[in-house]
């Protein structure tokens, strides 16, 4: 019965995780051959040079976010992050899940980018010469580590919260992702292709540390809920 309930309950959770996942497979197979998803790198790559380039403190913004996303501030913020939040709920298992969701986003983009190669054509060297001259793997960690920091620490603080608290913070995580997507395509560090990679994985990997906190809180209520063997006796009539 038990067993029933939780896979109601996560049914929806677990069809978008699997939906994200297929997603991102998909991408990476259509950047590996580079087929029509990669249609939009070149334009988009011309674009947002342009634009960058008109604006010096956007590059400066840049900068920053690219040092903000860089392994060892991400993997700093997430401990820290971890602690902090595993504090507030009186939990190690909340830190743990913290820690765990970002860790295995940054793996994971490490291995994908390991036997995903991307090659270029004359139109996107044009665009992007930065791109051509060295093997930029997909997806983007920038995006996939600070996605999965956002995305898991807002899941944190909205358990237990309105919807309204809950949407803004989806909101808020979503800005995020995209002013760092924006920030790795105007340094022309990567592609479009390659941002939308990293916010799939961050996604999957945000929905199963969602699962990992909140199962056994389910099951804990429903075991606090149920009446205790002991009690029931002693409370039938002699």
């Amino acid at each position: 019965m038990v067993i029933g309930a939780l896979f109601r309950r996560w049914r929806m959770p677990t069809a978008v995780a699997l939906a994200g996942l297929v997603a991102l497979i998909w991408l990476a197979i259509g950047v590996h051959v580079h087929g029509w998803v990669t249609a939009f790198d070149a334009p988009t790559a011309s674009w947002i040079r342009g634009v960058g380039h008109r604006s010096h403190g956007l590059y400066e913004a840049s900068l920053i976010t690219a040092w903000l996303g860089t392994p060892v501030t991400v993997a700093a913020a997430g401990l820290i992050g971890g602690a902090v939040l595993a504090w507030r709920a009186g939990s190690l298992r909340t830190g743990v899940v913290v820690i765990g969701t970002v860790g295995g986003a940054v793996l994971a983009r490490t291995a994908v980018g390991a036997v995903i190669y991307r090659p270029v054509t004359e139109a996107e060297i044009q665009a992007s010469p930065p791109l051509s001259t060295e093997h930029h793997p997909f997806p983007s960690g920038h995006v996939a580590g600070i996605g999965a920091l956002l995305g898991i620490i807002a899941v944190c603080i909205a358990i237990g919260r309105s919807r309204t608290v809950q949407a803004l913070l989806t909101v808020l995580v979503g800005a995020g992702v995209v002013i760092v997507a924006f920030s790795r395509m105007n340094l022309g560090h990567h592609w479009l292709s390659d941002v939308i990679g990293g916010a799939l994985l961050a996604g999957v990997f945000v929905i199963l540390g969602t699962v990992a906190l909140t199962t056994r809180c389910g099951q804990s209520v429903r075991a606090r809920s149920a009446p205790c063997p002991a009690d029931v006796f002693t409370s039938t009539p002699s």
